[in-house]
C-alpha cells in the first residue's frame, strides 16, 4: 500500500471498532490485531522504500490516535501496541534520514509532551525520548525542556498533579545530569532534592557511569536492604552481583549471587548462572546446599528441581500444597513416576471442590477433576466412589447430580 492508504486504514480500522467513540473490551482485542497488522505492514513497507519521513507520520498518527481514543483495554492491549510503533519509531530513528533526522523527531516528541496526551501514553512518549537522542546538543534540549516543565509545575496550585509530575522530571533531569557529565557533587546534591523512591537508583548507575565502584555499591546494598518488597531486593542483589562480577571480586559476586536466588527461587537464569560456577563433579553438592535451605512449601522451587530432574522434590510441594496446577504442569514425569500419590492429591481437590461448591460452574470444574482421576491406574474405581459419596453427601444438589451422571 502506498502511505495515503496506510493513513487512511489507520481511519478505517477505528471507525470499525468503535461506537461513540469508545472501543470496548470485545472489540479491542479486533482493534489491536489490525492496528498491529497494520504497524508491522507499514514499517517494513515503507522502511523498504526508504519513506521513513512518511513511516514517522504514521506511526505518530497511529500513536496519537490510540491515546485519544477511549478503550476497555484491560487486556493489556495498550502495552503491546505500543512496542509496534517503538519498532518503526527505531527504523526511523536508525536509519536518520536526514528527512527525518533525530533533531526533527525530537521535535514531534517535545511538541506532544505539552499535557494533550493521556498520562499513561505521555510516560511512553517520555520513555523513548529518554532512551533516544544522545547527541550532546539534543541532550541539552531535552534538558531546557524538561526545565521548563519543572519550573511551570513549581508554580502550579494543583498540588496533587504537582506532587505525581514533579519528582519524576526531576528524576529525567538527574539522568541528564549524568549523561551529559554534570560535576558528580551538583548531581548527587540535586539527586538529594527530589522525592521519589528510585532516585537512589537512578543515582547509582549514574556513579557507576562515572566510575565510582564504592560509592555505586554502596547505594545498592542500601536498596538491598530495605524490606518492602522481596523483587526490589532480589533486582538490586542481582545488579550487585554483576557489579562484583565485572570488578572480578568473586567472594562478593558468589553472596550477591546466593542471595537474589534465595529472593527469587525457581529464577531460572539466576539458577544457570549458579550453575556455570562448579565442575561437573562439584555441582550435585552445591545443587544439595540451594536444595537445603528451600522451604518444601516454596512452590516456585519446582522449575529448579525439575531441571534438576529431582522429581520427588517436585512431588513433595504438590503434596505440601495440594497443588494440581503443579501435577498439570509436571504430569508427564509425576504420573510416571508417582501415580497413587497423584491420585491422593487430585481426591483431596475433589473433595474441596465438592464440599465448597455452590453453582454448576462448581460442579462442572469437580466432574473435570473426575474425569482427569479416571485416567490414572486404578483411576476410574477412585472416580466412581467420589460421586457416589458426593451424591450421598449432598442430596440436594441438583446441579451436581446432573455433572456428575456419567460416574
Amino acid at each position: 500500500m502506498e502511505f495515503k492508504e496506510y493513513r487512511d486504514e489507520i481511519n478505517h480500522i477505528f471507525a470499525a471498532y468503535s461506537r461513540r467513540g469508545f472501543v470496548d473490551y470485545y472489540n479491542c482485542r479486533g482493534l489491536w490485531s489490525d492496528m498491529t497488522s497494520l504497524m508491522t505492514e507499514a514499517t517494513a513497507d515503507l522502511g523498504r522504500q526508504g519513506q521513513y519521513k512518511e513511516l514517522f507520520e504514521l506511526a505518530n498518527k497511529a500513536f496519537l490516535k490510540w491515546a485519544k481514543t477511549d478503550k476497555d483495554d484491560s487486556d493489556g492491549e495498550t502495552q503491546d501496541f505500543v512496542c509496534y510503533v517503538f519498532d518503526a519509531w527505531d527504523a526511523v530513528y536508525a536509519a536518520d534520514d536526514p528527512k527525518t533526522n533525530h533533531a526533527k523527531m525530537l521535535e514531534w516528541f517535545l511538541k506532544n509532551l505539552d499535557g494533550s496526551v493521556i498520562d499513561y501514553m505521555e510516560d511512553e512518549l517520555y520513555r523513548y525520548m529518554m532512551e533516544h537522542f544522545k547527541e550532546e546538543e539534543l541532550l541539552n534540549k531535552k534538558m531546557n525542556f524538561l526545565k521548563e516543565k519543572i519550573e511551570l509545575l513549581e508554580k502550579s496550585e494543583d498540588h496533587f498533579y504537582v506532587e505525581f509530575h514533579l519528582p519524576r522530571c526531576q528524576e529525567r533531569v538527574l539522568t541528564l545530569m549524568g549523561e551529559l557529565k554534570y560535576p558528580i557533587d551538583e548531581v548527587r546534591q540535586y539527586a538529594g532534592t527530589i522525592k521519589s523512591y528510585f532516585v537512589k537508583e537512578n543515582l547509582a548507575k549514574i556513579e557507576l557511569d562515572y566510575g565510582n565502584l564504592d560509592e555505586s555499591i554502596a547505594i545498592y546494598e542500601e536498596l538491598a536492604e530495605r524490606e518492602e518488597q522481596r523483587w526490589g531486593r532480589n533486582k538490586y542483589r542481582e545488579k550487585l552481583m554483576h557489579i562484583y562480577k565485572d570488578y572480578s571480586n568473586q567472594e562478593k559476586y558468589f553472596e550477591n549471587l546466593k542471595l537474589a536466588m534465595r529472593a527469587a527461587v525457581g529464577n531460572m537464569e539466576l539458577w544457570e548462572e549458579y550453575k556455570s560456577n562448579f565442575s561437573k563433579e562439584d555441582w550435585p553438592a552445591a545443587r544439595e546446599e540451594i536444595f537445603g535451605i528451600i522451604k518444601k512449601t516454596d512452590y516456585r522451587a519446582s522449575s529448579w528441581y525439575a531441571e534438576e530432574d529431582r522429581y520427588d522434590l517436585v512431588m513433595d510441594i504438590v503434596e505440601a500444597c495440594e497443588d494440581t496446577d503443579l501435577i498439570k504442569s509436571y504430569e508427564k514425569k509425576l504420573k510416571k513416576l508417582y501415580p497413587e500419590r497423584c491420585l491422593v492429591v487430585l481426591s483431596a481437590k475433589a473433595d474441596r471442590v465438592a464440599h465448597d461448591g455452590n453453582k454448576r460452574s462448581d460442579y462442572r470444574k469437580l466432574a473435570g477433576l473426575l474425569r482427569w482421576i479416571q485416567r490414572y491406574p486404578g483411576g476410574n474405581e477412585v472416580a466412581e466412589q467420589r460421586a457416589q459419596k458426593y451424591r450421598d453427601t449432598y442430596p440436594r444438589r441438583k446441579a451436581m447430580f446432573e455433572e456428575l451422571i456419567k460416574f
